[in-house]
C-alpha cells in the first residue's frame, strides 16, 4: 500500500493542471476550485459527509469523478469537465509522463496556456492548500521505489480502463494512435491488459493516508455512538492494513478492535487489543513523554472496560493510577475527567463499600462531601473552559439533588444549565443525555406528558449525535409508559424496533431483552396467569446481580407484586422489608424507598391488616410530598385511603380520592387510576350504607355514583388487561344493580363475568 499517492490523487494532479491551463469555465471554475480544496485537505474525523465523499473519491472506481465533472462544462464548447480531465489522463502514456506532470507542478510558478501565454490569476503559491498537495505529491513520488512506482502506475492503469470508451469518443485520432503505438511496442495500456495482479492493483488505490483517516473517522463513531464496525468496512481495513506495517495505523487498528471487542462483550478479546494500542503506539512514538501519554489514556480505557463488564474494583485501581499518572503528567483535562468519572461510578453504583467508592475527597485535596467535591470540579471546568467536564457535572449534580431528597426545583435548574452549555458551546453530543435527565425529572414531578416529549427528544431531534446507550435508555423509558398505560404491543415494537441498530452489541442487547421481559410479565400479572409470570420473573432475577440499578429496581417490585396476585403475603411482605433494609445500607435513591414504603403498606392491606400499615403508608406520602415526588404521592394516597376504608372513614377517603384523581389521571398510570375508581366507588357504598338514611335522594345519588365509577374502574382495568380487577368491578356492578332494581344491568354484568372467567 503506497504511503499518499493513489490513482485519485494522480486524477486531483491532472485535474489542477487542466485549471492552470484555462480549460475551466467562468461558471465551472470556482466549483473546480471548492472540489479540489475539499479533497486535497484534510477532513475532520466527526464530518459524517465529508468523510463519505472522501472515502468514495478515494475508492477504485473513477465513477465517483464522473458524477461530479460531468455537470460542469469547460471553455471547449461542448466538453465538460470531465471529458477534459479524460483527455489529460489519457495524455499519460508512461512513468515518464507521470514524472513531468508532478515536476512541471511542483517547479512551475507561473503557468501557460496552450499558447504559451502566461495566466498569472491561475498561479498556485507554495504556501496554498494546493500548493503543500503538489509539494507533498512530488515528495512521496521521489521518494518511491521502482517496484512501488510501477505498482502506482499498474493501478493508474486499472482505474482509469474503464474510462476507455467515453475517450474514445470523443478523441478518435487520439486512440487510434494508442492503439497503434501500443501495436508497435507492446506495451498493455488499453483495457484489455493482463500485466499486473488485479489485487495488487486494488490495493495500490488506497493509501496509508485514506486507512488512517478511515480508522480514525471509524474510532471516532465507536467512541461517540457506541456502536460496532459493519463487517464489509472492518474487512477492507484490515485488508489495506495487512498490505503495510505502519505502526501508526497499526496501533489506531487495535485500538477500533479494541471498542468492537468491548461491544460485543469479548471481554478478553478487548484486554489484549487495548494492550495491543498500546504497544504499537510506544514503538511507533519513542519516547519517555509521548509513552506517559498513551499510559494515562490507556489506563482511561482500561477502567471504562472494567466498569462495563461489572469489574469494579479494578476499575477504581485503575482510575486512580490513571489519576496519578495525570497529575504527575500534568494533564488538566484527563484528571478532571477521570475524577469526574469516580464521582460516577459511585452514583450509578451506590451498593459498592468500597472506600474507593466511599470519596474521592482525597483525590480532590479537600475533607468536604460530594457537593464539595461537585463544586471542586465545576471550578476546575470554569478555570480550564472545559465545558464537556462542565456539563457532565451539572448533571451529576443534577442527579445528586434528586436522590439525595434535595429541592426537585433546585435539580431541574442544574439540568436546564447543563442543556443551555450544550447549545452555547454546540456540545451535540451531550444533549440526548440531557434530554433523558430532564425526562427523569419530569418523571418525578408526576408530569408524563412532558416526560415522554424529553425522552422522544434524544432520539428525534437528537438522532444524529445520540449515542446507540442514549437511543437504548430513551425507547426503554418510552416503552415501560406505554406498558403502564396499557399499551403492551406498542411497546414490545418499540423495543423490537431497536433490535437492527444495537445487532451486536452484547450489552445494549441484554437490556432491550431485559425490558422487553418485564413488560411481558407486568402483562402476565395483569392477566393473571400465574405460570408464565414465574416463567418470566426466573429469566429476570439473575439480572439483579449485575445489571444497572433501574433494572434491578423494576424486577425487586414485579417479584413483590407477584407473591401479592399469589396471595403469598407473607413472603411479600420478607421480600419488601428485605429490600428497605439494603436501600437504608447502600445510599439508594429516596424514591424507590419510599415506593418500597408504600408496598409494604399495601401488603399490610391486602392481608387484612390495614392499621398496621397506616403509620408507614402516612409517613411515606409525607416525605414524598414534601420532596415533590408525585407518582410516590399518588401511590401512597391511593393506599391511605384504602386503609381509611377499612376503617369506616367513608367521607375521607372519598374526599381524598376526588383530590388526587385528576393528577393520577395526567400521569398515565391505568393501573393506579382504575385502583382509584373502585376505592372511591367503594367509598361512595360505605357512606350511603353509613352516612345516608336509606331511600333518601342522597342515599341514591352515591349509589348511583358508585356504580358510575367502578364502571370507570372496569374501563380501565380493560385497558390493562387486568382480568381479576375487571372481575371484582363486574361483581360489586352487580350487586349495586341487584340493591337498585335494575335487573338489566345487573344480568349483563353477570353475562360479562361469567364470559371473563371462560376465557381466562
Amino acid at each position: 500500500m503506497p504511503r499518499y499517492l493513489t490513482p485519485a490523487r494522480i486524477c486531483s494532479l491532472v485535474l489542477i493542471r487542466q485549471y492552470q491551463s484555462g480549460h475551466t469555465s467562468s461558471e465551472s471554475s470556482l466549483r473546480v476550485l471548492d472540489f479540489l480544496a475539499t479533497h486535497v485537505t484534510a477532513s475532520p474525523e466527526n464530518d459524517v459527509e465529508a468523510v463519505s465523499e472522501r472515502n468514495k473519491f478515494s475508492s477504485s472506481d473513477i465513477s465517483f469523478l464522473a458524477e461530479k465533472l460531468s455537470p460542469w462544462s469547460s471553455k471547449v464548447t461542448g466538453r465538460s469537465m470531465y471529458d477534459i480531465l479524460l483527455k489529460g489522463l489519457w495524455a499519460l502514456n508512461g512513468l515518464d509522463a507521470l514524472h513531468n506532470l508532478i515536476n512541471r507542478l511542483n517547479s512551475d510558478g507561473v503557468p501557460f496556456d496552450e499558447e504559451g501565454n502566461p495566466i498569472p490569476s491561475k498561479q498556485i503559491t507554495p504556501g496554498a492548500p494546493l500548493g503543500q498537495f503538489i509539494r507533498r505529491c512530488y515528495v512521496e513520488f521521489t521518494r518511491l521505489q521502482f517496484a512501488d512506482s510501477q505498482a502506482l502506475w499498474n493501478s493508474f492503469l486499472a482505474y482509469r480502463a474503464p474510462t476507455y470508451e467515453d475517450w474514445a469518443t470523443k478523441n478518435p485520432d487520439a486512440a487510434k494512435e494508442l492503439q497503434e503505438t501500443q501495436s508497435l511496442t507492446n506495451v498493455p495500456t488499453l483495457p484489455g491488459r493482463s500485466s499486473a495482479d488485479i489485487s495488487s492493483e486494488v490495493n495500490s488505490s488506497s493509501s496509508v493516508v485514506d486507512a488512517d483517516m478511515l480508522l480514525g473517522f471509524s474510532i471516532y463513531q465507536l467512541q461517540k455512538l457506541g456502536t460496532r464496525v459493519p463487517g464489509d468496512v472492518k474487512a477492507q481495513l484490515g485488508k489495506w492494513i495487512g498490505d503495510q506495517w505502519d505502526s501508526g495505523t497499526q496501533s489506531l487498528h487495535f485500538f477500533m478492535e479494541f471498542f468492537d471487542h468491548w461491544r460485543s462483550g469479548q471481554y478478553n478479546v478487548a484486554l489484549e487489543s487495548l494492550h495491543r494500542y498500546f504497544d504499537y503506539s510506544l514503538a511507533a512514538r519513542t519516547g519517555t513523554d509521548n509513552m506517559r501519554v498513551y499510559y494515562q489514556y490507556a489506563l482511561l480505557h482500561l477502567s471504562v472496560l472494567h466498569a462495563d463488564f461489572e469489574c469494579w474494583d479494578e476499575s477504581v485501581d485503575a482510575m486512580n493510577e490513571c489519576i496519578a499518572t495525570a497529575r504527575e503528567n500534568q494533564d488538566t483535562a484527563c484528571l478532571n475527567f477521570a475524577l469526574s468519572w469516580l464521582l460516577y461510578l459511585r452514583h450509578a453504583h451506590p451498593d459498592k463499600s468500597r472506600s474507593s467508592f466511599a470519596t474521592i475527597s482525597g483525590a480532590v485535596g479537600s475533607g468536604g462531601g460530594e457537593h464539595d467535591e461537585i463544586a471542586f470540579l465545576k471550578q476546575k471546568a470554569r478555570d480550564g473552559k472545559h465545558w464537556v467536564l462542565m456539563s457532565n457535572t451539572l448533571l451529576e449534580e443534577a442527579k445528586l439533588e434528586m436522590f439525595s431528597g434535595g429541592s426537585a426545583k433546585r435539580a431541574q435548574e442544574y439540568i436546564l444549565q447543563a442543556m443551555y452549555l450544550n447549545v452555547l458551546h454546540d456540545l451535540q453530543n451531550l444533549a440526548p443525555a440531557a434530554a433523558l435527565f430532564h425526562g427523569a425529572s419530569h418523571d418525578r414531578l408526576g408530569q408524563a406528558q412532558l416526560a415522554t416529549r424529553s425522552y422522544e427528544l434524544a432520539t428525534v431531534v437528537h438522532d444524529v449525535h445520540c449515542s446507540l446507550n442514549d437511543r437504548v435508555r430513551s425507547t426503554c423509558r418510552l416503552a415501560l409508559a406505554s406498558a403502564l398505560s396499557g399499551h403492551y404491543t406498542k411497546a414490545m415494537e418499540m423495543l423490537n424496533g431497536l433490535n437492527p441498530t444495537i445487532r451486536g452489541v452484547l450489552k445494549l442487547e441484554q437490556r432491550i431483552q431485559a425490558f422487553a421481559t418485564i413488560v411481558q410479565l407486568r402483562r402476565q400479572l395483569n392477566r393473571g396467569d400465574l405460570e408464565a409470570a414465574s416463567y418470566y420473573l426466573n429469566q429476570l432475577r439473575p439480572l439483579r446481580s449485575f445489571s444497572d440499578p433501574e433494572i434491578v429496581f423494576e424486577v425487586n417490585l414485579l417479584e413483590i407484586e407477584f407473591f401479592i396476585k399469589q396471595g403469598s403475603f407473607e413472603e411479600a411482605l420478607t421480600k419488601v422489608s428485605e429490600r428497605i433494609r439494603e436501600s437504608k445500607g447502600r445510599g439508594t435513591d429516596i424514591a424507590q424507598r419510599l415506593h418500597l414504603l408504600v408496598l409494604k403498606s399495601r401488603i399490610y392491606v391486602a392481608g387484612g391488616q390495614a392499621v398496621k400499615g397506616f403509620a408507614v403508608a402516612l409517613r411515606a406520602t409525607s416525605t414524598a410530598e414534601r420532596h415533590l415526588l408525585i407518582p410516590v404521592l399518588h401511590d401512597g394516597l391511593a393506599v391511605l385511603a384504602r386503609i381509611l376504608i377499612d376503617l369506616a372513614e367513608y367521607a375521607t377517603a372519598r374526599d381524598l380520592i376526588e383530590a388526587t384523581l385528576p393528577q393520577v389521571l395526567e400521569s398515565k398510570n391505568v393501573t393506579l387510576t382504575a385502583k382509584m375508581f373502585v376505592t372511591m366507588g367503594e367509598a361512595c357504598v360505605g357512606f350511603a350504607g353509613y352516612c345516608c338514611d336509606a331511600g333518601s335522594a342522597e342515599h341514591t345519588r352515591s349509589m348511583r355514583r358508585a356504580l358510575e365509577l367502578i364502571e370507570r374502574g372496569r374501563i380501565a382495568y380493560q385497558r390493562t388487561e387486568d382480568i381479576s380487577g375487571m372481575l371484582d368491578c363486574l361483581l360489586m356492578k352487580s350487586k349495586i344493580a341487584n340493591w337498585g332494581g335494575d335487573e338489566t344491568t345487573a344480568a349483563q354484568a353477570d353475562e360479562m363475568y361469567m364470559q371473563l372467567l371462560a376465557d381466562r
